[in-house]
């Protein structure tokens, strides 16, 4: 059976925290204390696809005082030309993931500033914090510069 999305509708049994079975909805006997969830849209996990982990937790040392992406932009440009050493990006991606693991996320995709000299920081961080955390998050980055980063070739293919 479907939804009227085109979803297939399934009876999922959970045993000791692990799927045990999927059956059609309704084929399956339904158990004592089985929770009806209406349709709804199952995944093992949660699944961030637009991120910043590098960009995180800066707000008590560089505010962003009228709340726009403006201001969102000068207040973290400025903060990572003053703080953002391998220590201070790897310390802060870290509590990012740990508090993304700790509500249920399983798999994110974050955008790295890849800006010079910023890229040679960041890249190697997060190549280390993808390692560590290889068995918890699945770790995706993607590259985030100005359309002017293009201009210098050999740099911009030493980001692929």
């Amino acid at each position: 059976a479907f939804d009227a999305d085109g979803f297939a509708l399934a009876d999922i049994a959970v045993a000791d925290g692990k799927i045990s079975s999927i059956a059609a909805h309704r084929q399956s006997n339904t158990p004592a204390g089985a929770l009806d969830l209406g349709g709804r849209i199952v995944m093992p996990c949660f699944i961030d696809c637009h991120t910043h982990i590098d960009k995180g937790h800066i707000w008590p040392r560089k505010p962003n005082p009228n709340g726009t992406f403006m201001g969102a932009l000068n207040a973290t440009g400025a903060d990572r030309v003053a703080r953002w050493s391998a220590e201070d990006v790897a310390r802060r991606m870290d509590f990012s993931l740990r508090c993304a693991y700790a509500h249920g996320t399983r798999a994110l995709r974050t955008h790295l500033d890849s800006v010079a000299p910023q890229e040679e920081i960041s890249w190697p961080v997060f190549e280390t914090v993808r390692e560590k955390w290889r068995d918890r998050i699945e770790l995706q980055a993607a590259c985030l510069l100005g359309i002017e980063g293009v201009r210098d070739k050999k740099w911009f293919e030493s980001l692929a």
